[in-house]
């Protein structure tokens, strides 16, 4: 069942910004997973004993961390080294399982061998949509949602950033309010009412 849950993630999440046009608040709402808790599907390639399997979980049930999320790390090393990295709340897990593969490679030993997804994290009752948002940013559009007026999401695809707008010109407060985030030069407006 692991393999599954970590197969459908691998191949078939969706870019939470693909749509070209943004979509309604309605439209939007119908897509999103809950935002109340996340669930965590350990990778059986990994090879991770049920002590560190165990260790992983505990390590993200403690930390509040949050989907969509991946832990890498380099086999040579193991889980108790500083190859051992993370990328949580971002819009889709692709891009998070990215993220912490990327931050694994710089930090394992030259001799570690490559780095591998240890886990991923996901929404419960997942399935692959054409719009996803983080933990984080599902939580901000319901508040979102309850402002009743005029609205706008905007969120960055690479980092996990997100905005929200509100009233007059909610676009652009959107946008505004996405690229105050370090390194979010790709923010886009994905849900406007």
């Amino acid at each position: 069942m692991r393999s599954t849950a970590l197969a459908i993630l691998a191949a078939a999440a969706l870019p939470a910004a693909a749509a070209a046009q943004p979509i309604g608040g309605d439209a939007a709402e119908e897509m999103l997973f809950s935002a109340d808790a996340a669930r965590v599907a350990i990778n059986p390639r990994a090879g991770l004993s049920p002590e560190e399997d165990q260790t992983l979980r505990l390590l993200v049930e403690s930390n509040g961390f949050t989907y969509y999320g991946a832990i890498a790390f380099a086999p040579g090393d193991g889980i108790m080294s500083e190859s051992l990295q993370g990328a949580f709340n971002y819009h889709d897990v692709e891009t998070a399982s990215r993220t912490a593969l990327l931050a694994c490679e710089a930090m394992r030993s030259p001799d570690a061998g490559a780095c591998i997804l240890a886990l991923q994290l996901f929404p419960s009752g997942y399935a692959p949509r054409a719009f996803q948002l983080s933990q984080d940013a599902t939580r901000a559009f319901a508040k979102m949602r309850a402002a009743g007026e005029e609205t706008a999401f905007a969120i960055s695809a690479t980092t996990g950033a997100f905005g929200v707008g509100t009233g007059q010109a909610a676009d652009l407060k959107a946008l505004s309010a996405c690229q105050d985030t370090v390194g979010a030069d790709d923010c886009a407006v994905v849900v406007s009412d």
